[in-house]
């Protein structure tokens, strides 16, 4: 019988690609970690409608059947880049 792992705590990455029409998308681990699919049914289950190459996210690890999937995800703000300030500072801030 298969098993599934339960996962550990959140881990954060960038969204490789995300096809909508498929519902399947990739996401690089910012730890290092082998790359983690992503399924159109658990950005649902948190509230995110799509996302796009790019995009930072917050997850969590499931482990089976061969596979490593995303689960309990949040979409992090963008950081925008100052090149003239050489710090990166967040939309909405009093610097931006």
């Amino acid at each position: 019988m298969p098993t599934t792992e339960e996962p550990a705590t959140h881990t954060t990455g960038t969204i490789e690609w995300f096809d909508p029409q498929r519902g399947v998308g990739l996401i690089s681990s910012d730890d290092g970690a082998p790359p983690c699919s992503v399924r159109s049914g658990a950005l649902r289950a948190c509230g995110i409608d799509t996302l796009a190459t790019g995009d930072r996210v917050r997850f969590r690890v499931r482990e089976g059947d061969g596979e490593r999937t995303a689960t309990d995800l949040t979409l992090l703000p963008a950081v925008q880049r100052w090149e003239n300030e050489g710090g990166a500072v967040r939309p909405g801030d009093p610097e931006a």
